[in-house]
């Protein structure tokens, strides 16, 4: 009867280092992209959020290529949900319109709400229908983020402005009372083009992906870039954030070890006291 009570307990221990690896690999990937800390903060990764396009994986900075259709539809989700709680799914741009300049950051591409357990299909647009990643010409590289997010309850009234951009799905998730629980990110490349233009916006928006601007536009926008800077200040910012996730997997490689030696111990505690 103790031996099995052992085992059981090892059992659980094990469970426990896998899921702790698991989720500090999450993390760690969330941060080489600077997801984290920049546009998500830390969270409990609960689930795998598996998202496929064009039945290609996405994996933490897949590219997909917009202009050969990849990305016209939504793409299908896998995650672990209970049929009886709701949740959100959001797909962002934080490099609107390029990651050099991103002043309408953050883009709202979709938004469902109230989404019951896995049935996507049943969730509320909030009426920010699908818009399909397509970046400007000449803005170079951008990332896409999708975010999910569990509710407290389902939340029928639940509604957002009309515009698209300077959206904030943090402090969305925060203001909703929403746990946010998965995250994963692609990449795409914008056309060439000499200036990162956005159409019918002011000329003070048509800017080279590299030059800044403080003044957001006032219209919507379907996409942005992301060409990594080449400036000090972004090269202190990868070493930062390539040093977080040495940190974090350094951090999940010691809890795992540390379980380990633990189930060891009780292993051989099982077997003296039979």
């Amino acid at each position: 009867m103790k031996f099995t009570f052992v085992t059981s307990l090892i059992s659980i221990l094990a469970l426990t280092a896998v899921k702790a690896e698991d989720d500090q690999a999450i993390l760690s990937a969330l941060r080489s992209g600077e997801i984290i800390p920049n546009i998500l903060p830390v969270f409990d990764p609960s689930t795998d959020f598996e998202v496929t396009y064009v039945n290609r994986p996405m994996n933490f900075g897949t590219e997909y290529f917009p202009f050969k259709n990849e990305t016209d539809n939504l793409p299908t989700f896998k995650y672990e949900a209970d049929s009886d709680d709701f949740y959100t799914i959001a797909l962002i741009d934080p490099d609107a319109p390029s990651r050099a300049n991103p002043f309408r950051s953050q883009v709202r591409h979709w938004l469902s709400v109230n989404i019951p357990g896995n049935n996507v299909a049943a969730g509320n647009s909030t009426g920010t229908p699908y818009l399909a990643p397509r970046p400007f010409p000449g803005c170079g590289r951008k990332r896409f983020v999708y975010v999910l997010a569990k509710q407290e309850s389902n939340m029928p009234n639940l509604s957002v402005s009309a515009a698209r951009p300077n959206f904030n799905i943090a402090n969305f998730a925060e203001d909703n009372n929403m746990e946010i629980i998965g995250a994963n990110y692609f990449e795409v490349e914008a056309q060439p083009g000499a200036t990162c233009t956005i159409p019918g916006a002011q000329p003070s928006s048509t800017t080279p992906s590299s030059s800044p601007s403080s003044s957001p536009s006032s219209t919507p926008s379907s996409s942005a870039s992301s060409t990594p800077s080449s400036t000090p200040s972004d090269i202190k910012s990868d070493t930062k954030s390539n040093s977080n996730s040495k940190s974090s997997a350094a951090s999940g490689t010691s809890n795992t070890i540390t379980l380990f030696t633990t189930l060891v111990s009780l292993l051989f505690l099982g077997v003296a006291i039979n």
